[in-house]
């Protein structure tokens, strides 16, 4: 089944109106997929590319404002200001053993989006890359340099937001934000270089959809986004095959404290012992959590909006639950394994 994206449909019609730019290689042959998320794409042994070659819809990139300070070549001190890629502050001070910043957001995310975008004429044929950058430090100062940064690169490159007429502008690449700052500080800016993730509360409750919060950003939201636990209930995500009391004492000695706190261990490690649990065939996947992602679909197409979840099971036994969902978002850290799991089992890329 082909997924559709349903975000922001007047930019198929800005980029349909591009496609005649010359394009690096036959347009045919570029992947796409719709609803799926390269998470923390920066860990990728190749940000950006992996995911851009495997076709991944939305990609994220967290970010740290930092300031160096510097003396010129007159004495004066002044300060240089650029926003950093990484996970944590040690990645940044390169105190990290596992990881270590992969530079700016300029040099591993935008400079080469701008490169694809003058040879292409676009990034993807028939939809925009969505890039997600989530802010790890003060908003204001992250985001009031943002908007400065992406003003400085070409018309077409990125959807702007025309605040007054609420209008979209449309680009190759749309940027959303994980935060943004207080309203006045957004009425400075009469056009918006970014917006912002949707981050509502409970996606379940019909107030949060009439919330002021929701109805004054719902014309340029491109993706509502909730934890996967926050308002499931994650003592009903799956059915036991075999009893829990089994499965406590066959895995106690790996995880101690299983029994103390079971559902906890189940979901540490990035589900670690669920995925065992179900290629164990000692659980599945319950009716309930199906359900609820099908109500999320129903959400996510009555109100126009993809809708992601952070923090779920990445692997293919929840790909499967999701990827006839056009409107739920496939968050993954293995983007080229999803992409050969979904044109394996049929799932068409957009032409």
């Amino acid at each position: 089944m082909k997924k559709s994206l349903v975000i922001l449909s007047i930019t198929l019609v800005a980029l349909l109106a591009i496609s005649a730019f010359t394009v690096a290689g036959p347009i045919s042959k570029i992947p796409y997929f719709p609803a799926t998320h390269s998470h923390n794409d920066y860990l990728q042994p190749r940000p950006l590319f992996d995911a851009l070659d495997s076709g991944m819809a939305s990609i994220e990139a967290d970010v740290f404002y930092i300031e160096i300070p510097f003396n010129d070549d007159k004495g004066t001190k002044r300060v240089m200001r650029n926003l950093y890629v990484a996970h944590t502050w040690a990645s940044i001070e390169g105190t990290s053993p596992e990881w270590t910043t992969c530079g700016t957001l300029q040099a591993r995310y935008l400079d080469p989006l701008r490169e694809l975008y003058n040879d292409r004429g676009m990034i993807y044929p028939d939809a925009p890359l969505l890039l997600h950058v989530d802010f790890k430090t003060d908003v204001e100062k992250t985001w009031r340099l943002l908007q400065n940064i992406l003003h400085d690169y070409p018309a077409g490159l990125f959807t702007r937001f025309d605040q007054a007429n609420h209008k979209i502008l449309p680009g190759a690449v749309t940027v959303y934000t994980s935060h943004e700052p207080d309203p006045e500080v957004l009425a400075e800016y009469p056009v918006l270089w970014s917006t912002v993730d949707g981050r509502f509360g409970d996606i379940y409750d019909p107030k949060v959809w009439e919330s002021p919060d929701y109805l004054q950003k719902a014309w340029r939201i491109v993706i509502v986004s909730s934890n996967l636990r926050s308002y499931n209930d994650e003592t009903k995500f799956w059915d036991f095959l075999v009893p829990k009391d089994e499965i406590v004492k066959e895995y106690s000695d790996r995880y101690p404290i299983l029994s103390e706190d079971f559902w906890k261990v189940l979901r540490a490690n990035e589900w670690e012992l669920a995925n065992k649990l179900v290629r164990a065939n000692k659980i599945k996947v319950s009716d309930y959590l199906v359900g609820q992602m099908r109500e999320v679909e129903r959400l996510g197409e009555k109100y126009g909006n993809l809708m992601r979840f952070w923090a779920p099971p990445d692997a293919p036994y929840f790909w499967e639950i999701q990827a006839p969902l056009d409107h739920v978002v496939i968050l993954t850290n293995q983007p080229k394994e999803l992409a050969n799991w979904l044109t394996g089992h049929g799932y068409r890329t957009v032409k």
